[in-house]
C-alpha cells in the first residue's frame, strides 16, 4: 500500500491548499480531482480497453527476457512463483486495483491531468501527462535496458488512452478500471507462468 499513499499525497496536499486558499467546496475539489462517476459512455469504453489492456499485459509478460520476471525491481516480482489461489488472485486485485491502480490514476490523471486539462486545450494536456507517467516507468530501464521499446511505448500509449478517459469523461474512474484491471492480468499472468 505503499506506492498508493505516496501516489495520494499530492492530491491530498491540492485538495487541502485548494480548500483553504480559496475555499472551495469539497464536491469542486473532488471533481477537479477526478473523483466524480464521469459520462457513462466512458465506462462503455473503459470496457473494451480493458480487453486490449489485459491482453497487451499478457503479450508484453511473454516478450520479457527469461530470468528478469524476479527481479525485485519490478513491482510484479512478489508475485512470481506463487501459486494462483483464491488469496493470491485477491493479493492481485488489491495491487492491481487498489495499489497501483488507484494511486496512479489519482496522481497522475487525477491531479496531473485535471490541472493541465483546465488549462490547455486536451490533446495538448493529454500528451504531457501521458509523458510525466511514462517517466517513473522508465526506472524499468536500469534492470533490462533492452525493454526500452516495451518501457516507453506501452506506458506512453495507455497514458493517452487513460488521459483521454478522464479528459472526455471528468473522471478518473474510467481510467482506473482499464489500468486496474490491466495490473491484475499481469499479476495473474506473473503467477500462472511462473508456476507452470
Amino acid at each position: 500500500m505503499t506506492s498508493l499513499i505516496v501516489y495520494s499525497i499530492p492530491a491530498l496536499i491540492y485538495a487541502l491548499v485548494v480548500k483553504l486558499r480559496e475555499r472551495v467546496p469539497w464536491r469542486d475539489i473532488a471533481g477537479r480531482l477526478g473523483l466524480v462517476a464521469g459520462e457513462r459512455r466512458a465506462y462503455l469504453w473503459a470496457g473494451a480497453l480493458s480487453l486490449v489492456a489485459m491482453v497487451t499485459s499478457v503479450v508484453t509478460w511473454s516478450l520479457m527476457p527469461a530470468g528478469l520476471a524476479d527481479d525485485p525491481n519490478l513491482a510484479t516480482s512478489s508475485f512470481v512463483g506463487r501459486p494462483l489461489t483464491l488469496m493470491s488472485f485477491l493479493a492481485a486485485v488489491v495491487y492491481g486495483m487498489i495499489e497501483t491502480g488507484l494511486g496512479e490514476e489519482l496522481l497522475f490523471r487525477g491531479l496531473i491531468g485535471g490541472w493541465l486539462g483546465r488549462r490547455m486545450r486536451l490533446w495538448a494536456a493529454n500528451v504531457i501527462q501521458a509523458v510525466i507517467f511514462t517517466l517513473p516507468h522508465l526506472l524499468v530501464l536500469t534492470v533490462e535496458p533492452s525493454l526500452w521499446p516495451l518501457v516507453t511505448v506501452l506506458p506512453l500509449a495507455f497514458g493517452l488512452m487513460a488521459g483521454w478517459l478522464r479528459l472526455t469523461s471528468g473522471s478518473i474512474f474510467p481510467g482506473w478500471i482499464v489500468h486496474g484491471l490491466a495490473n491484475v492480468a499481469t499479476a495473474v499472468v506473473a503467477m500462472v507462468a511462473t508456476t507452470m
